[in-house]
């Protein structure tokens, strides 16, 4: 077995300023100095932008992972296993039903407990913004994206007269121990750009509120990457990117298995022709290849509280290509995109008896699944007039899916189900249309959209996989009908001067919700492998179910240095019977109250989320309590010839508040009181 995993493994003016205010911080907002000239180009909604990366130097926290600045925005949620690679979820709906993307790749985890998604192999130092997309309205080469999709745009200098440019970060946090080092480069001309960098972080186990050790939560990361581009001719350009991402030793105290290692390997390579004086302004074409190699691991785990040892890796390749086709003509602003990708995803498990003289037992969690998809997209936006414009889209897609191992894979499920065939053709898509109204400080929205999606390898081919928040195998169904959805969502706001206002609603319904139902027939028949199991769940269509969404946003700039934000949300889901969907967030709020001057920023921000009481216990999920948490933040940047200096400092969690949310998985505790220290140098 050791074979097998080895081959598997081949990656913070002056004092009198700084008094002015304690503030405290919830997970900081992005702000931007003043003199930056930063265009910001509205797509849906724009979680975080800039120029050359994301404008760490005057937040409150520059080195946050890429978690903690995507859970900012009120449709993107984290479900928590520990304190590393944290699950996103937008409109309150997780991975097999959102899709998240590195500049247009498709990538898929390679674990089946998702301890390994797709955010959790880049930096922020490698990130130029990150688009966001609700629902239907998502971008050209999201697939299978009812609740959502996130992009995540790479780093990239353009080709422009900048020159060269370096950063050094390094920052520290009380709470775990956590050290943090980087350090990146750039270089741009009219005909060429690089941009390359390395980012560590190391961290051991961190302390819940009131200083108790959260055991197994430890973590190792490493981030290298470089983005660069050269002008072919005039109109040609040429550009590639290579990721790789290796994490060791890391904890998950919500979960019985940890992580010995996850490597991830990204690469691209993209040809764009741009077109001067013609309706059609852009054409890119991109191919990409990713490999990530996920390898469970419960050795450093007491003896006494291992049952059985067993090993656990799992691989997802995937190589894929997009071309995107941009136009404008008249008031016509339109894209066309053809997108393609095969992906095959692959687990195992070797179980090893306490006892030498009983045999190691073994099966394909994951039997070499193979997708094959592709797409056709189209959006047009027609603007009416100054005050009017539709926005229609549409996509197609092909999907041939099934299980390549016969031995292991194929001929095992076939036990349950006799009919099963080993490939499987399907067909999906969605159309949505997005009605805007602009006049004056008003702005109004109306969207509504159809899709479906089909279902997951896990759903439809993962065999006994156990999920450790209810305590139950999974076993997949290729028999699943595809699931559909209707949105439906509007959004006013009003923006009078110096207040901003901002009320949003969505609502899904959805026919032939998939969610795994209990089978009593396959309690206990056999595979019985884990102390606590209560027996099996098969995935399987529901009638319908339903989810909505709601948030409320305030902004008021006062007496030119202050900056008053409010959030509040909810969210209730509910299934055919009524009863709650799991992970849904109960009502939540987060207000801060940030100066900022030319040199120096604060921020007091407090931020929580009332009790829980609609949650189910058929998915594991019991009652959180209310909480409320408060953190303080400060900065101060200044320069030094012709280096810049930025400092930051904060305290997360201020009066060390034991709790955990809705999304910690078997109420794991958040970090109690957290101080952290970050430098960056900008030369």
């Amino acid at each position: 077995m050791k074979n097998k995993q080895n081959a598997m493994i081949h990656k913070v003016s002056s004092l009198t300023r700084m008094l002015h205010l304690a503030f405290m911080l919830a997970v900081p907002p992005l702000y931007a100095q003043p003199q930056d000239t930063t265009k910001t180009v509205e797509l849906n909604e724009i979680i975080i932008s800039a120029k050359t990366g994301i404008h760490r130097d005057r937040q409150a926290k520059p080195n946050a992972s890429v978690e903690e600045y995507l859970q900012t925005d009120g449709k993107v949620g984290m479900v928590k296993r520990g304190a590393y690679a944290w699950e996103p979820s937008i409109n309150n709906m997780t991975t097999e039903r959102i899709s998240i993307t590195i500049d247009g790749m498709k990538i898929f985890h390679a674990c089946t407990d998702r301890m390994d998604p797709v955010t959790s192999y880049v930096e922020t130092v490698n990130l130029s913004k990150v688009s966001l997309g609700s629902g239907f309205e998502a971008n050209p080469n999201a697939t299978n994206n009812i609740g959502g999709s996130l992009d995540l745009h790479l780093n990239r200098s353009g080709f422009c007269g900048d020159g060269f440019s370096a950063n050094a970060n390094s920052g520290y946090e009380s709470n775990g121990n956590l050290w943090i080092y980087g350090a990146d480069i750039a270089y741009a001309n009219e005909r060429f750009y690089l941009n390359s960098g390395y980012f560590h972080r190391n961290s051991g186990n961190y302390r819940a509120g009131g200083g108790e050790t959260v055991r197994f939560s430890q973590f190792t990361k490493n981030n290298v990457f470089t983005n660069l581009g050269i002008v072919l001719k005039t109109g040609h350009e040429l550009e590639g990117s290579v990721i790789y991402d290796r994490a060791a030793d890391v904890g998950y105290p919500a979960l019985a298995m940890d992580v010995a290692t996850a490597d991830g390997l990204i690469t691209s390579l993209s040809y764009t022709r741009l077109f001067a004086g013609m309706a059609l302004t852009k054409w890119e074409t991109k191919v990409y290849y990713n490999n990530i190699v996920h390898i469970m691991d419960d050795t450093k785990r007491p003896p006494e509280e291992i049952v059985m040892h067993m090993d656990m890796p799992g691989e997802s390749r995937t190589a894929g290509f997009y071309s995107t086709l941009s136009g404008n003509a008249g008031r016509h602003r339109f894209s066309l995109n053809w997108d393609g990708y095969a992906n095959r995803s692959y687990a195992e498990m070797t179980m090893y008896p306490a006892d030498p003289n009983e045999k190691t037992m073994f099966m394909l969690t994951w039997g070499d699944i193979r997708t094959l998809n592709t797409g056709l997209f189209f959006v047009d936006e027609y603007q009416f007039n100054h005050n009017h414009s539709l926005r229609l889209s549409a996509k197609g897609s092909f999907q041939r899916d099934g299980v390549n191992d016969k031995k292991y894979g194929w001929n095992t499920l076939q036990m349950f189900y006799p009919e099963m065939k080993q490939y499987k053709n399907r067909f999906t898509g969605n159309a949505s249309a997005r009605y805007r109204f602009r006049k004056d400080s008003w702005e109004a929205n109306a969207n509504a959209g159809y899709g479906s999606r089909a279902p997951s390898g896990s759903e439809s081919y993962g065999y006994y996989l156990y999920n450790t928040f209810d305590a139950y195998y999974y076993l997949g169904n290729p028999n699943l009908k595809h699931e559909s959805a209707i949105e439906t969502g509007l959004s006013f706001a009003w923006k009078p001067g110096a207040l901003e206002l901002k009320a949003e609603a969505s609502h899904f319904y959805f026919t032939g919700y998939i969610i795994g139902k209990i089978d009593p027939s396959l309690k206990n028949n056999g595979l019985h492998m884990n102390f606590g199991e209560e027996g099996v769940k098969v995935y399987q269509n529901i009638p319908h179910a339903s989810l909505l969404n709601t948030s409320l946003l305030l902004k008021y700039r006062f007496l030119n240095f202050y900056t008053l934000n409010g959030k509040a949300t909810y969210a209730r889901g509910r299934d055919n019977e009524s009863a709650s969907l799991p992970l849904i967030a109960p009502f939540g709020y987060d207000v801060s109250l940030r100066f900022a001057g030319n040199r120096f920023v604060a921020e007091a921000g407090i931020a929580g989320a009332a009790r829980q009481t609609d949650f189910n216990p058929e998915y594991g999920e019991d009652e959180t309590k209310a909480y409320t948490v408060i953190n303080l933040s400060a900065g101060y940047s200044f320069r030094v010839k012709k280096t810049v200096v930025n400092l930051n400092a904060g305290v997360e969690n201020l009066f060390d508040t034991y709790y955990s949310t809705y999304a910690d998985w078997k109420n794991i505790p958040r970090r109690g009181r957290n101080v952290f220290v970050n430098l960056k140098f900008n030369y």
